[in-house]
């Protein structure tokens, strides 16, 4: 059965992370924690495919997602990153070899709690495992700790080449959680969370298929 439960605090850690960037020259500047499977070959994977939104975490029990010029700015973000990287985005989710879902914490009013390091187990309309493939779950190859605070952005990179069953667990390669200070225009905070999602690449320098 689901459980949700009110966040009163956020506070996130990250176990094995690259190093943290120093927060006195960061200003307003997200906070970005990336974390990886030391025993990925990234240089085996070579297409990606990528939603063409953002889920929205909020406290609806309905499926939200994020789909105007500023979701799709951040998604450029990503793919400009990727390809840089030398990844080819793929419009067809069953041929590719990586999946990348984002998704925005508009609210930490609703936690899904399981146990587990994956709090958004079912939740409404999150890019769960069967919306990537057959896999009855996700696996972390790596220590996950962590809670939410809002306006950050998780992100997930998944091989999708993983042997697919009920039985199996979809592997998470990459993750990235931005966190910062929201401002009241909505282009400084989209500039801000472009900012963050090249900063989580630029700490991710084993990302690359080159």
């Amino acid at each position: 059965m689901k459980k949700f439960i009110p966040l009163l605090l956020a506070v996130f850690a990250f176990a094995a992370c690259e190093k943290d960037p120093d927060t006195d020259k960061l200003d307003n500047n997200y906070l970005v924690y990336t974390n990886y499977d030391k025993k990925a070959d990234f240089k085996a994977f070579e297409t990606y495919y990528l939603p063409d939104s953002i889920l929205v975490i909020g406290d609806s029990k309905d499926a939200e997602y994020w789909k105007d010029e500023s979701a799709q700015e951040i998604l450029k973000a990503y793919v400009t990153n990727m390809n840089n990287r030398g990844f080819v985005r793929t419009e067809n989710r069953e041929e590719a070899d990586l999946g990348l879902q984002v998704s925005y914490v508009r609210s930490t009013y609703y936690f899904t709690d399981y146990g587990r390091p994956e709090w958004w187990w079912n939740y409404p309309g999150y890019w769960d495992a069967p919306y990537w493939g057959n896999w009855g779950g996700w696996y972390y190859p790596y220590a996950v700790n962590y809670s939410y605070s809002t306006g950050s952005f998780i992100t997930e990179l998944l091989n999708l080449e993983a042997p697919q069953g009920q039985s199996q667990k979809l592997p998470v390669l990459w993750t990235s959680y931005m966190s910062g200070l929201l401002s009241g225009s909505t282009a400084v905070n989209t500039k801000l969370a472009v900012q963050g999602v090249n900063q989580s690449f630029t700490q991710s320098t084993y990302l690359t298929s080159k």
